[in-house]
């Protein structure tokens, strides 16, 4: 049986903040679920920066305080950071997730955002969503086929391992660098990537200076990394792009946004011998689905590049099978990131997108 799974979202003029501070209405998805993701697309005009909060409802009926999920902006004055330790005795803030204390589930959820900064410059919001489910994790991928040599082109290959060790206050370096450089890809394929001169100050020679530009877009402070999911979707969506995360329930669900002419972002886990040729092992990766070749292999820009400091090495094809069960252990997580005019699949009847 596949995951629960629900995204619901406000955009545009539904969003109308009073007095800086917009509250959604409360959500109940129709099943108890465990784990809740938000995202926003919004623009910080320089000096502003929102505050995202979430709350919870547990089956109890215990409702949770407001959690705040983050602090940020795209003015790379501010530092943008999740907050840790946040005292709540019904859900947990982790990161980029809300997760239940003590085996709680949840019934409804409501979402808050806040605009700072100054009167004639506060942020414009343009979308604020959020995505929950219900045993996501490690599940079984719903019935369905892949589209067989359907692959979308033009997406740029982008390699972490030509920035190992470059600016190490973020995530140690490049080569931890998964997640920006994959969003980097996404943003460049769609034109909304960094002009040179937003990218000039990278000081060290490379072909790729969007990728340390993203990891400073994206680092979270708190997380200490450059891997928060809802960052890297926000970052997209300050430069003009529709951009959030959900989770799809099978490869044939990705295939639909190939289709599309739509390109995503999956997140992944595998160890030794886990996923043939990949010439890694992670506890947590990110990299890009482009399509499927004719034999329905998933074709990828896998910016680990086989530990090969080269974006010749990124584009590579793995088992169906086995990238579906790395896959999977995220809950099937994927960055849905396009333009305002491409128009994405229809959803199921429990929307995930």
């Amino acid at each position: 049986m596949s995951p629960d799974i629900c995204w619901t979202g406000w955009s545009g003029a539904q969003i109308a903040p009073d007095a800086g501070v917009w509250v959604s209405p409360e959500v109940s998805p129709g099943f108890a679920f465990d784990e809740l993701v938000a995202s926003w697309n919004v623009v910080t005009p320089p000096g502003s920066w929102v505050e995202v909060a979430a709350q919870v409802v547990a089956e109890s009926g215990e409702r949770s305080g407001w959690l705040v999920l983050a602090r940020w902006s795209s003015d790379p004055a501010f530092t943008s950071t999740s907050v840790a330790g946040q005292d709540d005795p019904v859900a947990v803030a982790a990161d980029d997730t809300i997760l239940g204390r003590d085996g709680r589930r949840f019934t409804t959820f409501s979402l808050r955002l806040s605009l700072h900064g100054p009167a004639d410059g506060l942020p414009q919001a343009s979308l604020l969503g959020a995505m929950v489910s219900a045993d996501a994790r490690g599940s079984q991928p719903a019935p369905g086929t892949v589209a067989r040599g359907a692959v979308v082109g033009g997406v740029p290959a982008y390699s972490q391992q030509l920035h190992r060790d470059r600016y190490p206050h973020w995530d140690g370096g490049g080569q931890s660098w998964c997640s920006a450089a994959s969003t980097a890809m996404i943003a460049d394929f769609w034109g909304a990537g960094p002009t040179p001169a937003e990218t000039a100050w990278v000081d060290y020679d490379t072909p790729d200076p969007q990728v340390p530009f993203t990891v400073r877009e994206v680092y979270d402070e708190s997380f200490g990394g450059a891997g928060n999911w809802a960052f890297n979707t926000a970052y997209a969506g300050s430069r003009g792009l529709v951009a959030y995360v959900t989770r799809l329930r099978s490869f044939a669900e990705a295939a639909r946004f190939v289709e599309a002419g739509i390109p995503l972002v999956l997140a992944v886990s595998h160890q030794a011998g886990e996923l043939t040729g990949a010439g890694y092992v992670t506890n947590g990766h990110l990299l890009v689905l482009t399509g499927f070749v004719d034999d329905g292999r998933p074709v990828v820009h896998d910016p680990a590049s086989h530990k090969i400091a080269s974006d010749a090495e990124v584009r590579a094809t793995y088992d169906l099978g086995e990238l579906d069960r790395a896959w999977a252990r995220s809950g099937r997580i994927v960055y849905v990131i396009r333009p305002p005019h491409v128009v994405p699949p229809e959803p199921p009847a429990q929307r995930n997108w």
